[in-house]
Formats: structure tokens, sequence, C-alpha cells
């Protein structure tokens, strides 16, 4: 067991105890790797009965995720609720008229983020983020959508990291061998889209952020990040 992982996970554990407090966590589950070891980290931190996880399948949901999430309530001892949200995106692309996937795809993310601050305003609670490091430097992730929280307790740690620690808090394994999907639109897969493996993405990440090494086959993933930096600021104003 690797000593700088146990530090790792005990500096997010007080994390989340300290800015939690006695509010409620309310996150949301896709089944994917990050939501699970956030809701795992969750678990072990703070009162589970304060934990408010909602699961928000839509038409692209596999039966595995289904299947995934029930194995992550027993494995927490978290109940997870489920709310379907495709009648919501139907009446949007209805409304708008919308038949882009990637448009509509940001509107599932931003309308399950709506769900989340519905029922943090309902508890006074916080939203709980699962973006990790690797997307956040990537903006791999929906403006106001997913990337839409109160606390990231995971965006120090790489896809590579969250692998590992995932394994040490013994995350069911189904959910850390699948294949990384944001489940937006059908047979979407992050390493597809992004055509690259995580493994490689970090190692190039891990240079150019960590040691400052810049090589000239990295241009492709250095472009990702300066094209995505509006998603790492604040919004402009004139004071």
């Amino acid at each position: 067991m690797n000593d700088e992982n146990i530090k790792k996970i005990e500096a997010i554990r007080e994390f989340l105890r300290e800015k939690i407090g006695n509010a409620y966590a309310v996150v949301g589950i896709s089944s994917g790797i990050d939501s699970s070891l956030v809701i795992t980290l969750l678990a072990t931190s703070i009162d589970i009965d304060k934990i408010k996880a909602v699961f928000m399948p839509d038409k692209f949901t596999k039966k595995e995720d289904y299947d995934h999430v029930r194995l992550l309530s027993k494995s927490t001892g978290i109940a997870i609720d489920e709310i379907n949200i495709e009648s919501i995106v139907e009446s949007y692309r209805k409304l708008l008229d919308s038949d882009d996937k990637r448009i509509e795809g940001n509107i599932r993310s931003r309308i399950r983020a709506n769900i989340l601050y519905y029922y943090a305003n309902k508890l006074g609670g916080l939203v709980i983020g699962t973006t990790n490091r690797t997307e956040y430097l990537l903006g791999y992730y929906t403006k106001y959508g997913d990337g839409a929280c109160d606390i990231e307790p995971i965006e120090t740690l790489y896809k590579t990291d969250v692998r590992e620690i995932s394994k040490i808090l013994k995350v069911p394994e189904p959910i850390i061998h699948k294949k990384p999907s944001a489940g937006l639109w059908d047979n979407q897969y992050d390493e597809d889209e992004l055509n690259m493996t995580y493994d490689e993405i970090d190692r190039v990440l891990k240079d150019v952020f960590d040691l400052h090494i810049l090589r000239g086959n990295y241009e492709k993933l250095v472009e990702i990040y300066l094209r995505s930096m509006h998603k790492r600021e604040m919004p402009r104003s004139m004071s």
C-alpha cells in the first residue's frame, strides 16, 4: 500500500470534514469511478445520514450502470436515490428544437446540476463535486454542469491516482475496471474522444504541470488546456 496515497486519502477526509461540518453533503452518482470514489470518501469521513446521493440516469444509461450503483450503495451503506431525467431532456428538446448531441449532452449535465442544487437548497447542504485533476486541466467537464459544485475533493488527484486510491478504499471492482465515459450520448467514451489513454494523458500532464517539462509532442494537450481556460476562470466583470 503506497504511503503517499494513504496521506492523500487522509488529507481529503480531513478536507471534507472541515468544509462540510454539520451540513448535508449532496452528491451526484454516475456509477463511474470518480463519483464512486467521492461517495466512498464521504462515507468514511462524515455521518452517512448526512449524505444525499442521487443517481440520475437517462436513455443512454446502460444496465450495468444500474447494477454498479446498487453495488456502490451496498459497499458504502448509503441509500442512493434514482431520478430519471429523460422526460426533462425531452422537454428541452421540444422547446429548443435541439438535434446537436454535444449541446444536448451539456443540457443533460446541467439538468443534473439543477437537481443537485435543488436538494442542497432543500437540505441546507453543499454540492460535492467529482471532477479529478486530469479533467480539470483539460476542461473535460460541462461548465455549470458537472463542474457546478461547492467543494471539489478529488481535484488534486489525476485519473490514474483515482484508480489507485479506489483500489485501496475497495470501490467495487467492476466500477474500477469499466471503460471511462461521461455517458452524455450513445457510445461516448473518454479515451476514444481524447484519442489517448488516461495513462498517456497523465504522464504528459504531470510533466507539464508538476515538473514543468514541455516536449514537442505535448502540444495537443497543452492546446486543450489553453482552449478550456475559460472554465477555470471566474466570470469577467468590470470591477
